[in-house]
């Protein structure tokens, strides 16, 4: 463990999480009076930057990696394609899906981020950050500005592990066919211990802790309710604050 927290000191993106800070701050006084149109048309810009960015990292891996590897089912890949169809169609369970579970991994990303990323300011890491940060800020900013209302319930949290159990359980199979039979090493979801966990502290510690592909990331789980438990009570503080006022 030692080994991963100097790496992870190593890897310290602290100018990145300064800058992130100030942007949204601009971002909430620029757009506190705007219209919800202008905020809208604006989420929709920052979906398009995600994209961007998204292509420019894939392109990193896919000068070193097999095409088999880099399909975009890996959980902040399909947020790619999720945030502006969630946006769009304003259906809750797709921007609770968005929120809790491709907001929650991309927060955890940039907070713990791979050794992939060994050279901070590379523009490697750099279409990383901007990748996985804008998953996170992008569902969060439309949550703020009324699009969509957070309400984490039991029923909630029930519904989004199983879809969750489904797309990581059909794509665990997919990467043992990939691996056992055309020798390819794909690790959609991470579901991999031996592959994730040399790469990533998290992933590292979740398999010294579960040993065994795929369960291993059920420690993600508590987490997940954890997340959702914080969301729910700083919601309802907040609607406290409001009637009091």
């Amino acid at each position: 463990m030692v080994h991963w927290f100097k790496r992870i000191k190593i890897m310290q993106l602290y100018l990145y999480y300064l800058i992130t800070i100030i942007v949204v701050a601009f971002i909430l006084w620029f757009y506190k009076n705007k219209s919800q149109d202008s905020r809208f048309k604006f989420l929709l810009f920052m979906a398009l930057v995600n994209a961007v960015a998204y292509l420019i990292n894939w392109y990193y891996f896919y000068i070193k990696a097999n095409i088999w590897t880099l399909l975009p089912l890996q959980l902040c890949n399909l947020a790619v394609f999720l945030i502006p169809a969630a946006l769009l169609t304003k259906k809750a369970v797709l921007m609770d899906f968005v929120f809790f579970i491709c907001g929650l991994g991309a927060l955890v990303a940039i907070l713990i981020p791979g050794s992939d990323y060994a050279e901070t300011y590379s523009m490697m890491t750099i279409s990383f950050y901007v990748f996985h940060s804008s998953i996170f800020l992008i569902p969060l900013l439309n949550s703020l500005w009324g699009f969509h209302s957070l309400t984490p319930s039991i029923k909630s949290a029930l519904r989004l592990s199983v879809m969750v159990l489904i797309i990581s359980g059909s794509l665990h199979l997919f990467n043992l066919v990939l691996n056992n039979v055309y020798h390819i090493p794909a690790n959609y979801f991470f579901t991999i211990k031996d592959l994730a966990a040399p790469t990533n502290p998290a992933f590292a510690l979740f398999a010294s802790w579960i040993p065994f592909d795929y369960f291993y990331l059920s420690v993600a789980l508590p987490i997940l309710y954890g997340y959702m438990g914080l969301v729910y009570l700083i919601m309802k503080q907040s609607k406290r604050l409001k009637q009091a006022v």
